[in-house]
């Protein structure tokens, strides 16, 4: 321990000062999370204040060790000992409302049933707390109760305290005139002039409300959501997709309905009569597959980056006709680097258990011009089950364009284990998608 000086030293005056603007960021923050609508602002929103409050949980640690290693001043003798006791009363109240906001906020993330990763400041990830993870789903809902109610109330009485430490220095600095305000602000002097006084007290309503004033942090885009068949606008194929011989399916599945007659009755004209199927070479680069579902009412958009498709198709032989698909499950991208580390673990797709999914046909039927159905069944960690592709159509000039979905219960083929496997959160009914451009060989 050293000895007594006049002020804390410089590196205790830094810590102080940066930790007290983030506590008051992070009450600000909280605030506004309260109202924040769901959805990819409110998790980046959700993320920041998790990223400032690890940043506030080391800071605070650093602190303590440096109290308890470096001596603080002493408080003038003029303050009676009630006082002096309040004060150490005081300080030893935001040590543990400093250790205590992250600590709970941690421990709620942890014992969440949505198990929401945590990356701090979008570069580092962080992990749970240690054994939560392998506790019943009734005690870390109990832990996670416990949590939100502390945390809650350790952030009133930290706006509370706050008032109280405030009102001291301002008695301290304009009416009993003393040192006190000067062991934290470093050359500062007693009475009303000190302009130092005034820009902090004038600073933390302004942290406080820049918590508003911070732009909504906006998640990277899923490369999936690039992709025309993955878009929010992506109907039923049994409704109102209505393909065109010159126009593309993926770029435009609505037409009206006289101008697709029309068309339509153009490629009767100059369809080629064929009674074998035909080989399709599918363009890699201009398809895609992927699969659509949500998060706590957030739409997740995911897309497979390593797939292959083996197609022997012809309209007029569709007896004859077959598509098989194989997905690389481990090669999967949402846009959100946490989630696509997580999805080929053993609660989801278990890539290294079981490395592929695969989709074979065994009868394909017409359901009216250029819409098709592939019925077949889905091979998906160990598990077997009928599935049914529909999909609409277009070929011209041995080019084929295609778009279609599936609708699929994850639940089914177990995609999504332990307190995963409970569909409030993620529903069980996920659509795949595709689109993809063919070459007849």
């Amino acid at each position: 321990m050293g000895t007594s000086s006049a002020r804390y030293n410089n590196i205790a005056v830094l810590l102080h000062w940066l930790i007290a603007l983030a506590i008051i960021f992070q009450l600000g923050l909280g605030w506004r999370m309260v109202d924040e609508p769901k959805g990819a602002g409110a998790y980046a929103l959700f993320q920041l204040h998790k990223s400032i409050g690890f940043s506030i949980l080391f800071l605070s640690v650093f602190r303590v060790f440096w109290r308890l290693t470096h001596k603080a001043p002493e408080l003038p003798n003029t303050m009676p000992q009630w006082e002096q006791l309040a004060a150490k009363l005081a300080h030893l109240a935001f040590y543990g409302i400093m250790l205590g906001l992250p600590l709970t906020g941690w421990l709620l993330v942890s014992a969440s049933s949505t198990n929401i990763p945590t990356v701090l400041f979008g570069v580092v990830p962080f992990p749970h707390l240690p054994l939560i993870a392998e506790l019943s789903t009734d005690i870390k809902y109990q832990l996670h109760e416990l949590a939100e109610v502390s945390h809650a109330l350790l952030a009133i009485a930290t706006m509370g305290l706050l008032l109280l430490h405030i009102g001291a220095v301002l008695k301290h600095q304009l009416i009993v005139k003393d040192v006190v305000f000067s062991h934290m602000a470093v050359g500062a002097k007693a009475g009303w002039g000190e302009w130092r006084l005034w820009l902090i007290l004038a600073s933390v309503p302004v942290v406080f409300m820049s918590a508003w004033w911070y732009p909504t942090p906006k998640p990277a885009t899923p490369a999936a959501q690039q992709s025309p068949m993955l878009t929010a606008d992506l109907a039923p194929i049994e409704e109102d997709i209505t393909p065109t011989p010159d126009t593309p399916v993926i770029d435009n599945p609505k037409v009206e309905a006289v101008k697709a007659t029309e068309q339509l009755q153009a490629i009767v004209e100059e369809k080629v009569e064929n009674t074998e199927p035909v080989i399709w070479q599918v363009n890699a680069k201009k398809s895609r597959l992927g699969f659509v579902s949500s998060w706590s009412g957030e739409q997740v958009l995911g897309e497979f980056t390593d797939w292959q498709a083996e197609i022997v198709f012809a309209e007029n032989a569709l007896e004859k006709s077959h598509i098989e698909v194989k997905v690389n499950l481990a090669k999967v991208t949402t846009g959100d680097s946490q989630r696509d580390e997580a999805l080929p673990t053993a609660d989801w797709f278990n890539a290294e258990q079981y490395p592929q999914a695969v989709f074979k046909s065994n009868k394909i039927i017409s359901k009216g011009t250029q819409r098709y159905q592939a019925q077949g069944t889905l091979s998906l960690k160990n598990v077997t089950q009928k599935v049914n592709l529909d999909f609409v159509l277009n070929i011209k000039d041995k080019q084929a364009k295609a778009q279609g979905t599936a609708q699929l219960d994850r639940t089914v083929f177990g995609v999504g284990q332990g307190e995963w496997a409970a569909t409030d959160s993620i529903p069980a009914m996920v659509k795949v998608t595709f689109a993809l451009q063919a070459t007849a060989k």
